[in-house]
């Protein structure tokens, strides 16, 4: 070997030149994670624009939300209490900060877009949590990027990431929870736990469904861990994932204590989805083949995994590795949890109180994707030896499964016993029709009342926002209106004479006989209250009636 000095050996080559600015590592950490979610945020912003401004469609319950976040900032009594003690509130939560420009920027109530901007946000962290699990899955990184764009682009999940609507975020919740805890049965990571409790409380805020799948993944991991670990470790990493929803679920019944009386309000109240299904509004054929039938129930909740058919197939393969000597505390915790995610719409739909909407089983979709990639990540791990030939026609197959499972989502839902109403909504968007006169807008058949309220701003109008909503958020004057989160509701319900001016009631049919005027005053709708006088009826959707408040009122 030469003696010569190794800068001496190296003095013929050029200096590399420095990169006159260069990349922080941190930034291209986040650019090489966050590369596809980031691709999905800009689809479902276009989504959402496409939808709202081109054919005008508007998820009412998502609208709803939006509502109860304006009531927070914006009633005559703004306070946090406003965000309703019936819906779970972390989605009006999260929308406070946009729809704080409402003065300025108004659409983000009128047509939503509060909370489309934060169920895409909520689509991206979902995009990013499946990106993360299939990335410790030995699936090779090329098929990891394409099994994640199958579930970024299933025109279900597009949808729902678009519309503002709550399911999205659960979705998002699920699969942070799902992250955090295969991360901690991989590594052991503590943090990775904790970090899956909070996702899964943060579930709970969006979701009731939270509970008992949270309840069937904290037993999974238990099972998991069994005989592998200590009985403290099992029972630690138990509390760790469940201590947040725990506390979190007891804020929420002492809120709902303090402020409405009752712990239970948003199980029990007249509002609630017991109360609701309970008028009939929502019973359908198929519901009532399920109602108080098992089989019947499971038959229902089963096809609609249709939604996403490899799931069939994934759960199969995976339940495999749940028991014996190839038990994996992984497959368990993703059965446990495809289980789990569902059983609330299982125990309601057997009950008669589920209404026959598809997004009730959207959960098909990621866990369906998570089943099948753990039941291709076997096949890649039992094959490491395969030529590339042979993995490249593996990962060719796998492919094919996973896009016609997203492709189906589309034909499936326009079966008109499972698409309820989500088919024709996807059916308009594909062939570009506006949904602006069909039953899809909330706002159809209302604008007439909206322009004479706006006529009209020396009247004082009680109203109930359970039904009123649409009007209220498009009103140009809110303190115009008395609202069910005002402070004084009650009380002018009952004794209205020289408080508002004027009652606007809906027709009490459907989820309309819950409306609390309807409630308090029945027969005040057809005229036989005897203090009230018929100002202007509006016919459309609700059949709206103005009446006003005369002397001899209460």
């Amino acid at each position: 070997m030469s003696s010569m000095p190794l800068t001496a050996r190296n003095s013929h080559r050029p200096p590399l030149a420095a990169h006159p600015h260069p990349i922080p590592k941190v930034v291209r950490l986040i650019w090489k994670d966050w590369t596809l979610a980031l691709i999905a945020f800009m689809i479902y912003l276009g989504a959402s624009a496409y939808l709202v401004f081109d054919l005008h469609y508007y998820a009412g319950d998502a609208l709803s939300r939006v509502a109860n976040a304006y009531y927070v900032l914006f009633s005559k009594d703004p306070h946090l209490g406003a965000i309703g003690f019936v819906w779970n509130p972390l989605p009006s939560i999260l929308e406070l900060p946009i729809v704080a420009f409402h003065p300025w920027f108004p659409q983000v109530v009128t047509q939503g877009l509060a909370g489309s901007l934060v169920s895409a946000i909520f689509g991206t962290l979902a995009v990013h949590h499946l990106h993360k699990i299939l990335k410790r899955m030995t699936i090779p990184r090329g098929w990891q990027i394409i099994f994640t764009l199958c579930f970024a682009l299933n025109p279900l999940i597009v949808l729902y990431a678009a519309n503002g609507m709550s399911d999205m975020m659960w979705i998002a919740c699920i699969l942070g929870t799902y992250s955090g805890v295969l991360a901690y049965l991989q590594t052991g990571s503590l943090r990775q736990l904790v970090s899956a409790g909070f996702w899964l409380a943060a579930g709970l805020g969006m979701r009731y469904e939270a509970v008992p799948f949270g309840a069937m993944l904290i037993g999974a991991l238990i099972l998991g861990q069994w005989g592998k670990t200590s009985p403290s470790q099992r029972q630690g990493s138990a509390i760790l994932l469940g201590a947040p929803i725990v506390f979190a679920g007891g804020v929420w019944l002492y809120f709902n204590a303090i402020i409405m009386k009752n712990p239970l309000y948003f199980l029990d109240s007249s509002y609630s989805n017991l109360a609701q299904t309970s008028t009939g509004a929502y019973m359908t054929s198929a519901m009532a083949h399920a109602d108080h039938h098992i089989l019947g129930t499971l038959s229902y909740v089963a096809r609609f995994g249709l939604l996403y058919w490899p799931i069939y197939l994934g759960f199969v393969i995976t339940l495999m590795y749940c028991f014996g000597k190839r038990r994996d505390p992984q497959a368990l915790v993703l059965v446990a949890g495809t289980i789990g995610a569902e059983l609330l719409e299982l125990v309601f739909a057997y009950e008669g109180h589920l209404g026959e909407w598809d997004r009730y089983f959207m959960e098909f979709i990621p866990n369906g994707v998570l089943l099948s990639a753990y039941a291709a990540s076997k096949v890649f791990h039992r094959h490491t030896q395969w030529t590339r030939v042979r993995r490249t026609l593996a990962g060719i197959v796998l492919s094919a499964v996973f896009l016609s499972g997203s492709a189906a989502t589309s034909t499936v839902l326009q079966i008109s016993s499972l698409g309820h109403p989500d088919g024709s909504i996807l059916n308009a968007a594909f062939h570009k029709q506006s949904l602006q006169y069909t039953g899809n807008n909330p706002f159809l058949g209302d604008r007439t009342l909206v322009h004479y309220v706006n006529a009209h701003p020396h009247l004082n109008i009680l109203a109930d926002t359970f039904i009123d909503w649409p009007i209220i958020v498009r009103a140009r004057h809110l303190n115009q209106f008395t609202i069910t989160s005002d402070y004084n509701f009650s009380s002018i319900l009952h004794n209205p004479r020289g408080r508002v001016s004027a009652f606007l009631v809906p027709q009490p049919r459907g989820v309309a006989q819950l409306d609390a005027i309807n409630r308090a005053w029945p027969g005040l709708w057809a005229g036989r209250v005897p203090w009230v006088r018929l100002i202007k009826s509006f016919p459309g959707g609700n059949n709206y009636r103005l009446y006003k408040i005369l002397p001899t009122a209460p």
